[in-house]
């Protein structure tokens, strides 16, 4: 026979077991529930798209995301997609973004790939200037000259956080291995272009690669050419050489007394008079 207090035990139990369903099955309403509002069609990236890689249909699907969770820039259409040039690599679960991809030009691929105020400029490397060919198109680089100077030899950064178009003839990086390569493409400006073509001129060129988050600043070294062209100090003729402060010379008389001797210094008027 159940005394007062099994049934006291008994109530509170399920007291407490109701409770404890309502709480987990609010719990579960709220982290599942889909939020409210309008829904939209979105390109996303089906498998890996690499850098310089016109994008085909076979490459994405279009899934349906809720309007206020879309973000900018997305395409909703694959048409608006296809035939698009990837500027970065797109992974497989990426949203296409308008700013991830660009117009294929009339040119190459890579052409479409630099930015409207940049130039494509490439430099002969080998498997040390290289960075034993660890290089790939995407990578961050600082550019070093090394060349003699007196009788010594300098090393100096003339660029910083360059970015690498291409190696060799393809602007895949789809290889991540090492791959020694004859040719490195750089993205740079115009003025940029000109201080590496004065660089290669001076000396030779070595690549240092970038950790793909660095972005500090490096003082970088300039040579002007009024530096270049000028003429060393000892080179430059006597015309523009600096005159010399004139020194006052006075005249000598070199006297014999007897066996004594004496030079002694006469003023220049009195010079013309004569000494007897």
């Amino acid at each position: 026979m159940m005394t007062k207090n099994t049934w006291l035990f008994l109530l509170l139990s399920g007291v407490f077991g109701l409770g404890a369903v309502y709480l987990a099955n609010k719990w579960l309403s709220e982290t599942t529930s889909v939020p409210q509002g309008d829904y939209m069609q979105v390109v996303e990236v089906a498998q890996t798209i690499p850098i310089g890689t016109v994008i085909e249909a076979k490459q994405l699907r279009v899934r349906t995301y809720p309007e206020d969770l879309t973000p900018e820039g997305s395409f909703g259409s694959l048409d608006l997609v296809v035939g698009k040039v990837a500027k970065e690599t797109l992974y497989a679960g990426d949203l296409v973004r308008a700013e991830r991809v660009i117009e294929k030009g009339e040119g190459s691929s890579l052409a479409s790939l630099i930015d409207a105020d940049k130039r494509a400029l490439s430099i002969r490397v080998d498997d040390v200037v290289g960075v034993a060919g660890f290089l790939l198109p995407g990578d961050k680089v600082d550019v070093l000259n090394t060349f003699k100077k007196g009788k010594g030899t300098i090393t100096e950064v003339v660029l910083a956080n360059v970015k690498i178009l291409a190696i060799d003839q393809t602007a895949q990086n789809n290889e991540n291995r090492p791959r020694v390569v004859r040719a490195v493409t750089v993205e740079v400006s115009l003025a940029q272009a000109e201080e590496l073509m004065n660089a290669r001129s001076r000396g030779g060129l070595q690549l240092a690669l970038r950790n793909p988050v660095d972005d500090s600043h490096v003082e970088l070294a300039r040579h002007s050419k009024a530096q270049e062209t000028a003429p060393a100090a000892s080179e430059q003729p006597a015309s523009i050489a600096a005159p010399l402060p004139s020194l006052a010379i006075k005249p000598k008389v070199h006297l014999i007394r007897g066996i004594a001797e004496e030079t002694v210094s006469v003023e220049a008027s009195q010079s013309g008079s004569g000494l007897q």
